[in-house]
């Protein structure tokens, strides 16, 4: 099997960071109108999945 080239690695990483930040928010949801510190902390690590995202898009697009 050939080695992966970064693009497809990046396509790979991408799609995990995207389910991750959904799984995220599912928990996050699960603290609304129960505790608002815990809320916050999950949507903070969410959006800041969304960053590495957007990373590995530029970088890939930059290829």
């Amino acid at each position: 099997m050939a080695t992966p080239t970064k693009k497809q690695i990046a396509a790979g990483q991408r799609r995990s960071l995207k389910a991750m930040r959904a799984k995220l928010l599912e928990m996050a949801a699960a603290w609304d109108e129960v505790d608002q510190y815990h809320l916050n902390i999950l949507e903070e690590a969410a959006d800041k999945l969304l960053d590495v995202h957007s990373e590995l898009l530029e970088a890939a697009e930059e290829e």
